[in-house]
């Protein structure tokens, strides 16, 4: 990667392609650098190259609405736009995925537009590129009422819908001020609130917490409070030794790209260290790295997305 991303910055002239074959982090270090290559003029009949682009949307690297867009531009006649369910099995996998879409598109009604749905939800499961038609997926069947959903396709619509507004309902933050990461200092990251206001809280919050000599300071309540001080937040004198900041699990290569501010390098290399990991699935240690760089570089909205994600007790919300 350091390789690839010194040619990229010493050549003005520097000009990639990547193919099936390009390794991932490559794959995500064009991206974070805005290095992907508009995909505005492609050439349609380039079914490989297109396939390209739907891995490299699974893999988040371009966005659905890119691809779907692509999708949009493939010229089908008008045979084969009123018989989608027969025809695309006569294409290549990606012609069938652009014709199936349009299909969906142009279909108002509700039982043959879910069924396509499903096809083309299939489609992309068999070339193993499933996570190219996600977002788009839900944008569709949102737009269908529940109670219109015929009884044979309540399952399909429940596993893509029904799970993901279920996920959605957990987003009442429950607070608890025994735990400083579960506490009202939460509200900094989702309210607009006045530093000087949640500095009185945050001291307030310590010195209560310093009293209860059983109160362990775990590294959560740490990212927590470095992270406000981060945003300039003042803790008193006589809270500074409350706890020890151990720096040592910083990779060092992290580091030295923080250090020159090579923003790009340094997101690229937090995506590896999560790997396929969930966010809320990271060890705390690791946690404290990555909040740690992204306070550094001053990522704010991403740090806060994070912290947001991993620290608050979340309980389910009721209308």
């Amino acid at each position: 990667i350091l390789d690839f991303h010194l040619s990229h910055k010493t050549n003005p002239e520097f000009e990639f392609t990547p193919n099936e074959s390009t390794s991932k982090s490559i794959w995500r270090y064009l991206s974070t650098e805005n290095l992907l290559g508009s995909i505005e003029n492609i050439d349609l009949e380039d079914l490989d190259r297109i396939f390209i682009i739907e891995k490299a949307t699974h893999e988040r690297n371009y966005t659905e609405k890119e691809l779907y867009d692509l999708y949009k531009k493939f010229q089908f006649n008008i045979n084969q736009l009123l018989s989608v369910k027969q025809s695309y099995k006569l294409l290549s996998n990606v012609e069938a995925r652009a014709l199936v879409y349009q299909g969906i598109l142009i279909t108002s009604e509700i039982e043959p537009k879910i069924e396509l749905t499903k096809i083309l939800k299939d489609l992309f499961i068999k070339d193993g590129i499933q996570n190219a038609f996600k977002d788009e997926l839900s944008k569709i069947l949102k737009e269908i009422d529940i109670y219109e959903v015929p009884s044979n396709y309540t399952s399909f619509y429940n596993e893509f819908v029904h799970k993901e507004k279920e996920q959605e309902s957990l987003t009442k933050i429950k607070i608890n001020n025994k735990i400083i990461h579960q506490s009202k200092l939460l509200n900094y990251f989702t309210e607009d609130i006045t530093k000087e206001n949640i500095e009185k809280d945050l001291n307030d919050l310590l010195k209560k917490i310093k009293k209860d000599k059983k109160y362990y300071i775990s590294t959560k309540d740490i990212i927590l409070i470095e992270s406000l001080k981060s945003d300039g937040v003042q803790v008193l004198k006589k809270y500074e030794d409350f706890y020890q900041i151990d720096d040592s699990n910083m990779p060092t290569d992290i580091q030295f790209l923080i250090d020159n501010n090579e923003i790009g390098l340094v997101l690229l290399r937090l995506v590896e260290v999560i790997g396929q990991d969930e966010i809320q699935d990271i060890g705390s240690e690791t946690l404290y790295f990555i909040i740690s760089a992204l306070n550094q570089l001053d990522i704010d909205p991403l740090r806060n997305k994070i912290l947001l994600k991993v620290l608050p007790l979340k309980v389910k919300k009721y209308n």
